[in-house]
């Protein structure tokens, strides 16, 4: 089931444009059925991977941001596969970041009770907050 709102598109766009200024990147949004949001690019040329959350909630406020373990699956089998990198980048109502799915995260199971949706329950990930690259307030 998709939960992505118009609104929240608009604003994982101006993230990722924020991003690929901060490292003079180009973007390539990349079908759902990639499971990975947008290649990144360099003269045309593929140099890794962006996965954009967006989150209502400053980015101190849990020691942890989570995933569903199936992107961190996807990411991994995106970087075998090419040996580029493959980032979580997240938006905070505070400010912007990211980390490189490799790195290290505990598993748990969890998931979302707000959606109603019983299936959105599962293996997810916590990556340490203190382990992201900050980049900056909010570009949105």
């Amino acid at each position: 089931m998709m939960y992505e709102t118009r609104e929240d598109l608009i604003r994982e766009t101006k993230v990722i444009d924020a991003f690929c200024k901060h490292y003079k990147l180009e973007k390539q949004k990349l079908p759902m059925t990639q499971q990975i949001d947008y290649a990144l690019c360099i003269d045309k040329k593929i140099v890794g991977f962006a996965e954009v959350k967006c989150r209502v909630f400053k980015h101190d406020q849990y020691k942890s941001m989570f995933v569903g373990f199936n992107k961190v699956q996807k990411a991994k089998e995106l970087f075998d596969l090419t040996r580029k990198r493959v980032l979580l980048l997240v938006c905070w109502s505070d400010v912007y970041g990211h980390i490189d799915f490799a790195e290290d995260f505990d598993i748990a199971l969890g998931g979302r009770k707000d959606r109603g949706d019983k299936n959105d329950f599962g293996l997810i990930a916590h990556y340490p907050i203190d382990s992201f690259t900050i980049l900056g307030r909010v570009p949105v």
